[in-house]
């Protein structure tokens, strides 16, 4: 397969640009393999390739992937080509889009280190076998990442366990089914788990790196798309057991809300300057309390937004008219304007650009070109809260008595913990009453409440598609995919759009196998949807 065809020293080749303060161990230009693979320094150095790796086309990947086909972003001030036929659901194997070569680098550069650093142990007697897992932990982790969004947008692909460094290796692997990469990816995060570190004794580290928390929150993330929630639920409790993260504080001030000279409730008013901060910490310093696990930047290797979603030279941009009062809807009580989601304006978007990744602060400046160094966020605790919420909900849907009512509640008390941290709007749609909550109503604001807290992180294609496919496409799920059409595609376009997603074979909801690898590898059958 050609996206495997890459040789030793690429690794090497990402190690000569620092991707974050951490990272200062590089190897001398034009090491062999035979040179290499001698110390445990070699070993963490070949690890932290992986990691750099990850910046070099996966980030943009992850977010186009997880955010072109979703209903948030519209084309912007350029036209991207590309951009726009997938927005409009004109998806096909030429679009570079779906270009998969970055992902399989890094899952590449994972073998490699899985292949050859077990052998560093017999010829340095200071690399411990601790040592040894802990590494291997890290490529275990990053390689299932990698899988992950590629079974989630592709469902079939090539698996390859095995490091190719030589050409003389049969590059050209066939599909393997997505539910067995994912059997796979689940036996290798247990391991992960165990051996990898809990800390690393700073800060930059424990979020830039793989930890314990990061596998099983990844884990956690494999289950819920696997359907298997009380397994998601567990590890979700890990994670929140550690004490180790929490939502951001922000405070508020009460005022209350009158009808006629009487009180009739209480809406709550962000402190700005914690808002602020909230806002710098995320997205601008990176590393927060809420962090998990996310990909840095820095000026000497920027993000790819500049040119995506910059504010003079963008190809896409938000789609207000979702974004505002559908995403982010009208307070219930219209005279409290003030009483703001901190998501929203100043923060998700602003000026009709994507302001988490192209502004300074909330109400500061954009960022010059050398400027664009917001972390991509993988994880983060509001992640586990509502991974947790979504599993206990589906949890009691299935359990079709009044026993759901307690898997409800502690669903809504999960979620809340986001929505309280964010000052999130008070709709109709979030008042429920204790012990008569209606499962799918629960589901649908769950989904919303996604939609707000990750909104342009890479994540909304994935959360409508996992709602609609759940239990085999049942009753009317298939709706939340035709809503997602309504209010993304261009209305000339809308019906093409709708009839693709209700086909029943669904094969539309993947993505096309790009058609150079189709090209290259004849063990390769394009998805059915796009052969024709």
């Amino acid at each position: 397969m050609k996206s495997y065809k890459i040789i030793l020293t690429v690794i090497f080749a990402f190690l000569m640009v620092s991707c974050t303060n951490w990272l200062t161990l590089e190897p001398e230009d034009g090491v062999t393999l035979d040179e290499f693979w001698k110390t445990k320094e070699h070993v963490y150095s070949a690890v932290t390739g992986c990691y750099c790796s990850l910046q070099n086309g996966p980030v943009e990947k992850m977010f186009l992937w997880g955010e072109i086909r979703g209903d948030m972003v519209e084309n912007g001030i350029y036209t991207n080509s590309n951009y726009s036929n997938i927005i409009d659901g004109e998806i096909s194997a030429e679009n570079s889009v779906v270009n998969w070569s970055s992902l399989y680098t890094v899952i590449n550069n994972c073998n490699i280190v899985l292949k050859f650093a077990p052998g560093v142990r017999e010829i340095d007697g200071t690399f411990t076998e601790k040592q040894l897992k802990a590494y291997e932990a890290e490529a275990l982790t990053i390689r299932a990442m990698m899988y992950f969004q590629l079974v989630r947008s592709f469902k079939d692909v090539p698996l390859s366990l095995e490091a190719f460094v030589s050409d003389d290796q049969n590059l050209y692997l066939p599909k393997v089914s997505g539910e067995a990469i994912l059997d796979t990816l689940v036996r290798d995060l247990k391991i992960a788990s165990v051996n990898a570190p809990v800390t690393y004794g700073s800060t930059s580290e424990n979020k830039n790196r793989v930890t314990a928390w990061t596998a099983k929150t990844l884990l956690a993330d494999i289950y819920l798309w696997q359907e298997k929630y009380s397994e998601c639920y567990t590890l979700c409790q890990e994670v929140i057991g550690s004490g180790r993260f929490s939502m951001i504080t922000v405070d508020k001030s009460e005022y209350p809300v009158e009808d006629g000279g009487v009180i009739i409730d209480t809406v709550y008013v962000p402190n700005e300057s914690d808002a602020e901060q909230m806002f710098i910490n995320s997205y601008v310093i990176g590393n927060s309390v809420e962090s998990i696990f996310e990909i840095p930047f820095t000026t000497l290797k920027t993000n790819p937004f500049y040119s995506i979603l910059g504010p003079d030279i963008n190809f896409l941009k938000p789609k207000l008219e979702v974004i505002d009062g559908t995403i982010f809807p009208e307070p219930l009580y219209l005279t409290a304007s003030q009483a703001t989601d901190i998501r929203g304006s100043g923060c998700t978007y602003r000026a009709g650009v994507v302001w988490k990744y192209v502004g300074t602060s909330r109400t500061g400046a954009v960022r010059t070109y050398s400027n664009y160094t917001a972390p991509w966020i993988v994880y983060k605790y509001s992640d586990i809260l509502l991974m947790k919420a979504e599993a206990m909900c589906e949890i009691g849907l299935n359990t079709h008595d009044e026993s759901g009512q307690d898997y409800y509640e502690q669903a809504i008390a999960s979620m809340n913990e986001v929505r309280t941290a964010r000052n999130a709007i008070e709709t109709e749609d979030y008042k429920f009453v204790v012990n008569d909550v209606d499962g799918k109503s629960l589901e649908k604001t769950i989904l919303a409440e996604r939609a707000r807290e990750f909104t342009f992180e890479g994540k909304r294609w994935y959360d409508v598609l996992r709602f609609a496919k759940r239990n085999d496409y049942e009753g009317t799920n298939i709706q939340y995919l035709v809503n997602l059409a309504i209010n993304s595609a261009s209305p000339q376009k809308q019906q093409s759009l709708i009839a693709k997603y209700k086909d029943p074979k669904h094969n539309s909801h993947y993505w096309p196998i790009y058609y150079r690898e189709i090209e290259t590898n004849k063990n390769l059958i394009q998805n059915e949807f796009y052969v024709k």
